[in-house]
């Protein structure tokens, strides 16, 4: 069976989450990264119309382990890989067919300033939604605890 080749250039959709699995004694590192890809063009009435591709990939060994440790929402990235169709028969005895996208290599397209920003903004943004402290319901006095002390 031949394999078909497939690259990508686009933007990490959500954090790429990483697992270690073990089978047979050996242990493997891979981690699943959604990387999405927008195309425009303009139809016969000069229309501009736009469509956005998302592929989920699966990333093996030193490059899941890369990809876990440096890419972000957002991050900008080449992914070059392979597609292979599966088949099966589901739970309600239909066949069902699908496609996996394994990864060979992954390019960073981010320069270093650009992902610190990015994850400076994340690190600031996360910080402002945290909860502040509720105020006591208690009543307010405007003695100080000195004047408490005396009265």
């Amino acid at each position: 069976m031949s394999q078909v080749e497939v690259r990508q250039i686009g933007h990490v959709a959500a954090t790429p989450v990483a697992k270690t699995l073990t089978a047979n004694g050996r242990t493997q590192n891979k981690t699943l990264v959604t990387v999405i890809s927008n195309s425009r063009w303009k139809d016969p009435q000069g229309k501009v119309s736009e469509k956005a591709t998302a592929i989920s990939w699966a990333l093996w060994g030193k490059v899941a382990i890369n990809a876990s440790w440096h890419l972000d929402v957002g991050s900008k990235v080449a992914v070059v890989g392979t597609l292979e169709g599966n088949r099966y028969t589901g739970k309600d005895g239909k066949e069902v067919f699908g496609f996996n996208f394994t990864a060979r290599s992954v390019e960073y397209l981010d320069s270093r300033t650009d992902a610190e920003a990015r994850r400076n903004r994340r690190a600031h943004s996360a910080s402002e939604r945290e909860p502040k402290p509720a105020r006591s319901a208690g009543r307010k006095t405007s003695r100080s605890p000195a004047s408490a002390k005396e009265a």
